[in-house]
């Protein structure tokens, strides 16, 4: 899959253990990782996404207990973090999971779909504040866009309205960067900054 257009994923029922996922448990490939000792898992963007992720699953996490706040919300220590992995499928730590924040499979959007994305993949990050200063920093240290994470994009009626007990950022959305290798695969994810 070519990542040259904007593709949007959104939160779906019914649930999967594989692909797309919201909330619940990581995926078995993360159970592990040192940064669930302090971090919680949010969410997983399926292999294929975009031709930077190839066949791996980028998988992202919040630290315990953020709040909107908090004074980690610069580049490079942000407290949104994404870990490149294996595809995988959903484990059984549910305990590793944000809490208040409903398990659900992640699916893709049609370009047709009037629903807003909650994750955006694509060329161009789309800004709440129109400050492209902001990515400063990340730009800086060679990075591209890759994704956001933009709230707009939770449900707000219908089977999935109680998705999410509370916004993370104040409506806000994070944006993701990386350097894709030789190879065009992108190996570590950034935050790089959060627009509200």
């Amino acid at each position: 899959m070519s990542d040259d257009g904007p593709r949007g994923f959104t939160p779906t029922l019914p649930d999967r253990a594989e692909g797309g996922r919201l909330g619940g448990a990581p995926p078995r490939a993360i159970e592990d990782h040192p940064l669930l000792d302090t971090h919680r898992y949010l969410l997983t963007l399926p292999a294929g996404c975009a031709s930077w992720a190839g066949d791996a699953e980028v998988s992202v996490l919040l630290r315990n207990g953020f709040t909107i706040a908090d004074d980690d919300l610069t580049y490079p220590e942000m407290a949104m973090r994404a870990v490149v992995h294996p595809s995988s499928p959903r484990g059984d730590r549910s305990d590793l999971g944000w809490p208040g924040l409903r398990s659900a499979a992640l699916g893709e959007l049609d370009g047709a779909d009037e629903t807003p994305a909650l994750v955006r993949a694509g060329a161009q990050p789309v800004l709440i504040q129109n400050e492209p200063g902001y990515a400063a920093a990340v730009l800086a240290d060679g990075h591209r866009f890759l994704f956001q994470i933009d709230e707009e994009g939770w449900p707000v009626d219908g089977p999935l309205e109680d998705v999410i007990e509370e916004y993370l950022w104040g409506y806000g959305s994070v944006y993701f960067y990386g350097t894709p290798g030789s190879d065009g695969q992108v190996r570590d994810v950034y935050a790089g900054f959060l627009d509200f």
